[in-house]
């Protein structure tokens, strides 16, 4: 059976999308911070720190708005249309 997303609730995809996105940037910026502490020899804490937040703030934020953006372009277009069949019988 066909089925359509017509709306996503921003602030929940969001909070759990950051989430996911944050468990890929930690690495990068953890990256970051060896080659920093190999180029300049030291790095500070709230460098790294500042880091991480403003890199979740900023994805909040962007998330937000493509949500918000993406149900504008569904109520008028249509969502994204998935096919839905029923899980096989476990034995």
């Amino acid at each position: 059976m066909k089925k359509q997303i017509t709306f996503i609730a921003p602030g929940q995809t969001a909070k759990a999308l950051i989430l996911v996105y944050l468990t890929f940037s930690v690495p990068i910026v953890l990256l970051g911070v060896v080659v920093a502490f190999v180029r300049y020899g030291s790095v500070e804490v709230s460098t790294v720190t500042s880091a991480l937040l403003l890199n979740a703030i900023l994805g909040f934020i962007l998330l937000w708005i493509a949500c918000h953006a993406y149900n504008w372009v569904a109520s008028r277009f249509g969502g994204i249309e998935i096919v839905l069949s029923d899980a096989p019988e476990e034995a």
